[in-house]
C-alpha cells in the first residue's frame, strides 16, 4: 500500500476535475440538487458501501465500513455557495449567474471526496466505520444545516466529527490548529425606532429617529469597550442604517441592522442584554417606541482539546512538524460545524491557502479562489485523521 501522502498525490487529476465542475455550478444554501446528486454519484462509483441522500435537505452522508472491528468517526464538508457575482477569468468560472463558491466549500467537498477515495483502498486496515458527511446550508445562518444533518440521526453513532476551511489568511499548505474557542458565535439583530415625522425647521414638534439612531449606534460601541473583558474578544457591528424620506422633514423611522460576534456565551448574554437596555433608555427619554429581533446564530466553534491534539499529530505525520501553525487567537467569523462540536468530540483546522506569488483575496470576496494544490492535502489530512482516531479507540 502507498504511503497517504504519494496516494493523495496521484488523485490529483481527478480532484481538479471534479473541483473545478462543482465550482462551475455553484448553488446557494437549500438549492444544492446539482450537487448532491453529484456527491451521491461520486460516492456510489468509487464504492461506498452505504450512500444516503436527502439527509437535512440535500445533504448526503456516505459510510465506509472497514475490515477491522471499531469504532464509527465523522467527516464533514459543506456543499453550498454564496450569492456573489464570481470576478476571475478562469476556464472554470462559475456559469451559474450571480452565484459562487466564494468560500472554498467546493474544495472542501472536493478534499473528502479524496478522503473517501483513499479510506475505500484502505478498508482492510482501516479499524471501524466512517461516515462522510456532506452538509447543505452552512452559510444559512442564522438556521445552518449542520443542525437538521444531526437531527436525522445518521450521526448519532459517531464518537466524534473532524473538518476543515481553506483559510487564505494562512500561507499555502500550512494547517492551522488550536485547542478551544477558534470561530466566533454569530448573532443577527435587527431594531426598529419609532418617532414622530415633523416639519425639519420645527424639531420640537417632532421625536427625530435620524437623532436617536445615531446615539444607539454611538451609544452601542462603549458596550465592547467597556462593559467586556480585555482579554475577551466581542465585536458589535451596524451594517446598515436606514432613515429618512426627504431632507427637510424630521425621520419618523430608523432601522438599525448589525451583527454581534462572540467566543463565550456568558458574553454573548450579556451583550444582548446590554443592547436591549441601553434602547429601552433612549426610547425613555425621548418619547420613541423601538422594536428589537435578536436573532441567535451559530454558537462559538470551540475544538476539544484531546482530538485538535490527534489531528495535529495527524498533520505532522503527513506534512512535517515545519507545516504546522499553532494558531494562537482565534478568528471572528462563524462556522455552523459548531453545532456538531456541541453534541460530540472533534475537532476543526484551517487549511492554508494562500497563493504563492499572487494577491491573496479574502474569504466571501469575488475573486477568492485556491491553489488547486491544497485539494491532496485535504483529502490525505482528513483521510489520515479518521483512521488515527480509529485507531486510538
Amino acid at each position: 500500500m502507498r504511503g497517504m501522502v504519494e496516494s493523495a498525490k496521484s488523485l490529483m487529476p481527478e480532484l481538479v476535475r471534479i473541483r473545478r465542475d462543482f465550482h462551475e455550478y455553484p448553488e446557494v444554501s437549500q438549492h444544492e440538487a446539482r450537487t448532491s446528486r453529484k456527491v451521491a454519484e461520486y460516492l456510489m462509483t468509487m464504492g461506498c458501501d452505504e450512500v444516503i441522500e436527502n439527509v437535512g435537505g440535500y445533504g448526503v452522508v456516505g459510510v465506509i465500513r472497514g475490515e477491522k472491528e471499531g469504532g464509527v468517526v465523522a467527516l464533514r464538508a459543506d456543499m453550498d455557495a454564496l450569492q456573489i457575482k464570481e470576478m476571475n477569468d478562469v476556464e472554470y468560472k462559475s456559469k451559474n449567474e450571480g452565484v459562487m463558491h466564494a468560500c472554498g466549500h467546493d474544495t472542501h467537498m472536493t478534499g473528502l471526496l479524496g478522503a473517501a477515495k483513499l479510506l475505500i483502498e484502505r478498508k482492510s486496515e482501516l479499524r471501524g466505520t466512517v461516515k462522510l458527511v456532506f452538509q447543505p446550508a452552512e452559510e444559512l445562518s442564522p438556521v445552518g444545516g449542520s443542525r437538521a444533518m444531526l437531527e436525522s440521526g445518521h450521526l448519532d453513532d459517531a464518537a466524534a466529527i473532524f473538518g476543515l476551511h481553506v483559510w487564505p489568511d494562512l500561507p499555502h499548505g500550512k494547517v492551522g490548529v488550536k485547542t478551544g474557542p477558534l470561530m466566533a458565535a454569530t448573532d443577527h439583530f435587527t431594531i426598529t425606532i419609532h418617532g414622530k415625522t415633523a416639519h425639519g425647521a420645527k424639531p420640537d414638534q417632532g421625536i427625530d429617529a435620524v437623532v436617536l439612531g445615531s446615539q444607539f449606534v454611538m451609544a452601542a460601541q462603549t458596550v465592547v469597550s467597556r462593559r467586556v473583558n480585555p482579554l475577551d474578544n466581542a465585536v458589535v457591528t451596524f451594517g446598515i442604517f436606514n432613515a429618512g424620506t426627504r431632507y427637510n422633514i424630521i425621520a419618523g423611522e430608523c432601522i438599525l441592522d448589525g451583527t454581534v460576534r462572540t467566543l463565550n456565551e456568558d458574553t454573548r448574554d450579556m451583550i444582548e442584554d446590554a443592547l436591549r437596555k441601553l434602547l429601552d433608555s433612549i426610547c425613555l427619554q425621548s418619547g420613541a417606541t423601538a422594536d428589537i429581533v435578536y436573532g441567535r446564530g451559530y454558537p462559538a466553534l470551540v475544538n476539544h482539546e484531546k482530538d485538535a491534539v490527534l489531528i495535529r499529530k495527524s498533520a505532522v505525520s503527513l506534512f512535517g512538524e515545519e507545516e504546522i501553525v499553532d494558531v494562537q487567537l482565534p478568528a471572528m467569523p462563524a462556522e455552523d460545524f459548531s453545532f456538531y462540536l456541541k453534541e460530540k468530540k472533534g475537532a476543526f483546522v484551517w487549511l492554508g491557502s494562500g497563493m504563492e506569488g499572487k494577491e491573496v483575496w479574502p474569504l466571501h470576496n469575488s475573486r477568492f479562489d485556491v491553489d488547486e494544490d491544497v485539494l491532496w492535502r485535504g483529502a490525505a489530512l482528513l483521510a489520515q485523521t479518521a483512521m488515527d482516531y480509529l485507531e486510538q479507540k
